[in-house]
């Protein structure tokens, strides 16, 4: 009798095993290999699906793109798997294809695959680019929160920037003051 349990159980779950084993993840590939800030990047994800839907949780290395997950099925022929993303920041970039479970029912593919991708900055428009031979305004010459130290007169030949005051006076709170010197502020302790 547990010897008919035991042959029973095997025959029931090697056949799963097997159909699981065969849906593999093998590689992650990246169109085009360099692309600029805002441009539309192919992620396909490369594999062979034989025999049984799984499951995938698609990385893409930025903060900015939520992970993702997808179901992979036999009947639609899904591998290759292509997505299209585009990439807000330039910087390197892993992305990864990992094989997870979907809900409830779907398991995950077998294996992980990745890529690296290195994402430039957008180029420079003619406009942007012949405005920026052109002296730059006063007011722009800084970043907010910065402001020209005065009695430079071309900024086009160099400038300093210094951050500036605040509009009100930090609360120090009791037994502190405030005070500004050397283009910084604080608090420091009552005399």
């Amino acid at each position: 009798m547990k010897r008919t349990t035991l042959l029973f159980a095997l025959a029931t779950l090697l056949p799963m095993h097997v159909a699981l084993a065969t849906t593999t993840l093998t590689g992650v590939s990246v169109s085009p290999a360099n692309p600029k800030v805002g441009e539309e990047v192919k992620i396909t994800v490369n594999g062979t699906l034989e025999s049984a839907n799984c499951g995938i949780r698609m990385e893409y290395g930025n903060p900015d793109m939520p992970r993702e997950e997808f179901v992979l099925s036999d009947k639609g022929g899904q591998l290759p798997f292509t997505i299209t993303k585009t990439f807000s920041k330039p910087g390197t970039y892993k992305i990864e294809a990992l094989g997870r479970k979907v809900g409830k029912l779907t398991f995950g593919c077998e294996g992980n695959a990745s890529a690296m991708v290195t994402v430039a900055a957008a180029a420079k428009s003619a406009a942007a680019s012949s405005a920026g031979a052109a002296p730059m305004p006063m007011a722009a010459a800084c970043p907010d929160g910065w402001h020209m130290i005065a009695g430079q007169k071309d900024p086009s030949k160099g400038f300093t920037c210094a951050p500036m005051k605040p509009a009100a006076k930090m609360d120090c709170g009791k037994g502190m003051a405030y005070f500004e010197k050397d283009g910084l502020i604080g608090c420091k302790k009552k005399k």
